[in-house]
């Protein structure tokens, strides 16, 4: 027992990260060992499934979540589960979950947050008024309480969140809102009023506030609805998740971007690719495809070393961005080639978009030893017809027009045949 107490003491605040694929262990950290009461994350390695640790009315909503996140029917999310942990003892998570690659294939990173003095204090405060008050005033996790965002309570851990420096001034805001960027505002509203209803008992969320010093900081909220003075209100209680959200946007934006150039990958292209297809099928609305590639690539590295040829492929991303448009999709498709989808965007005006492209890398040279070294693209044009059955098809068309403006000589535009069989 004194073992087990010293390492619930431990994990207080602490956060432990883990990836698998199938709920098989590929990578775990010490403090998600140590949240499950073992001594290093060896011990977690050697287990068969990660699933031992889930309590068993949860196992089957892990499952299906896994499912459908890998599948692409949902995404990455939030979400709060009990565990059980080596000896036998419950403890409450949020895990914090997002797609990642681990040696070439996908898997499913978690970070877990342990949230059992949280949860036993919600239980607490439920029983009395004034073991709330003694209980939150001592909490290391911001607390409020507020009815239509007056602040009716907070105490100074909450403060120190949002960047007051006592909690008077903030229990003085005439409304919460103020703190709340506009565009997360309604839907802060419309959870505000469900609990208040009666429409759900509780919810938590991942969502960014605004501190005093104009900085922002992102908080995983859990609220539910409570009686303070006889009338209904809503209790908040706030964790600062802020180093989590930004791991995890890092994660994110590795996991979607090529490393180099910092443009979309072939992966994330392909989910644009599918997206904008099914789209343009259903509205009957243009969609043009280009393949880009860089003449003579080979020869640039050949000539001036493979760093130069590194500089090539950022100043393609950086100047064909500055004559692109909002809206316009561009990633790295492999090695010194790109694809350019245009949504809404048909061929005449495709066309104009490419020359100016073309025409825009055909003037910005690279320079080596104080010498300028001018460099060119070809590109290669599809526009979506009804002959084209998926989106591979209407790339194949685009890449066939690429050859063609290759074999007439580079350094322009060709439009692809209107149709081609896969």
């Amino acid at each position: 027992m004194k073992r087990i107490m010293r390492k619930q003491n431990n994990i207080c605040g602490n956060y432990g990260t883990a990836i698998h694929r199938d709920f098989v262990p590929l990578f775990v950290d010490d403090y998600y060992a140590h949240m499950f009461g073992y001594d290093n994350a060896a011990q977690v390695m050697a287990l068969p499934s990660l699933l031992t640790l889930f309590c068993e009315h949860d196992r089957q909503q892990a499952l299906q979540n896994y499912a459908a996140i890998m599948a692409g029917k949902m995404r990455p999310k939030v979400a709060g589960y009990q565990n059980r942990d080596r000896f036998g003892q419950l403890c409450s998570v949020i895990s914090i979950d997002h797609l990642c690659q681990w040696q070439g294939a996908p898997a499913l990173q978690i970070t877990l947050i342990d949230v059992s003095q949280q949860v036993a204090a919600k239980q607490a405060l439920q029983q009395s008024e004034q073991r709330y008050r003694s209980l939150v005033e001592s909490s290391l996790q911001g607390i409020l309480v507020h009815r239509f965002f007056k602040p009716l309570y907070g105490n100074q851990a909450l403060a120190d969140l949002v960047g007051f420096s006592h909690v008077e001034p903030l229990l003085a805001l005439p409304s919460l809102l103020a703190l709340i960027p506009e565009d997360n505002q309604q839907q802060a509203i419309e959870l505000h009023e469900r609990l208040l209803l009666g429409e759900m008992e509780s919810h938590s969320v991942v969502t960014e506030y605004l501190r005093q010093d104009g900085d922002s900081v992102w908080l995983n909220i859990s609220e539910s609805l409570v009686s303070w003075e006889g009338e209904p209100a809503v209790q908040s209680v706030m964790m600062d998740v802020t180093q989590l959200h930004r791991q995890q946007q890092r994660l994110e934006f590795q996991a979607n971007h090529d490393v180099l150039t910092g443009l979309m990958n072939r992966r994330s292209m392909n989910q644009v690719l599918v997206t904008e297809f099914a789209m343009s099928k259903r509205s009957d609305n243009p969609l043009c495809c280009l393949i880009l590639d860089i003449d003579d690539f080979k020869q640039i590295n050949d000539q001036y070393g493979h760093a130069i040829g590194d500089d090539v492929l950022r100043m393609f991303a950086i100047e064909s961005l500055k004559v692109l448009r909002d809206g316009d999709f561009l990633a790295r498709w492999g090695g010194e080639e790109f694809l350019l989808l245009l949504p809404n965007t048909a061929q005449s005006s495709a066309m104009l978009i490419a020359q100016r492209v073309r025409q825009h890398l055909e003037q910005s040279p690279i320079t080596v030893n104080g010498q300028h070294h001018f460099w060119s693209v070809s590109i290669g044009l599809a526009m979506l017809t009804e002959n084209d059955a998926s989106p591979e098809s209407l790339i194949v068309r685009a890449d066939s027009a690429l050859y063609i403006a290759k074999q007439r000589g580079k350094n322009q535009v060709a439009l692809a045949p209107q149709f081609y069989q896969l």
